[in-house]
């Protein structure tokens, strides 16, 4: 994740917790969140050595669907605001739920807590794109594809 990028979760979860405010969603690229050498961004409750596990399911679903996008969706902030976490997957595919369940349950040691298909968009997403500018998560749908998140516990 770059500075910019870095910059903008930072004030927008500060904002967000300053106001009581939690009806936004923010995400980032998978290969931004989950760079095992930024010790800014924690997943699954393992910092560093815990992602490049998640890194291979990820790239097993890309290689099944090349349209597919996956996404990190970001929970809030750690350690006097100097740590962001996640433990949500958002995967934009063409894949039916089976297929992403096969894929993510492959690994026995990481399996996910639960997955299923995201039908509920009332919150607001946006993706934080590289120059830390909000991207609407709607610029990101296509109607060929179908919206699940697969999360740990």
């Amino acid at each position: 994740m770059n500075n910019l990028q870095k910059g903008a979760i930072l004030t927008l979860l500060k904002t967000d917790r300053m106001n009581s405010d939690y009806t936004n969603n923010y995400w980032f690229s998978y290969k931004d969140y989950l760079d095992p050498t930024d010790d800014f961004t924690d997943f699954c409750c393992e910092c560093l050595e815990g992602k490049r596990e998640y890194i291979v399911p990820i790239e097993n679903l890309i290689n099944k669907d090349k349209t597919a996008k996956v996404f990190v969706q970001v929970y809030g902030l750690e350690d006097k605001d100097r740590v962001i976490t996640a433990d949500t997957l958002i995967i934009f595919s063409k894949l039916s739920p089976g297929e992403i369940r096969q894929i993510f349950n492959e690994p026995k040691d990481i399996f996910p807590s639960d997955i299923g298909e995201e039908t509920d968009f009332s919150q607001s997403a946006f993706l934080i794109g590289d120059n830390g500018e909000l991207i609407s998560s709607s610029k990101l749908f296509h109607e060929e594809q179908s919206v699940y998140y697969c999360w740990w516990d």
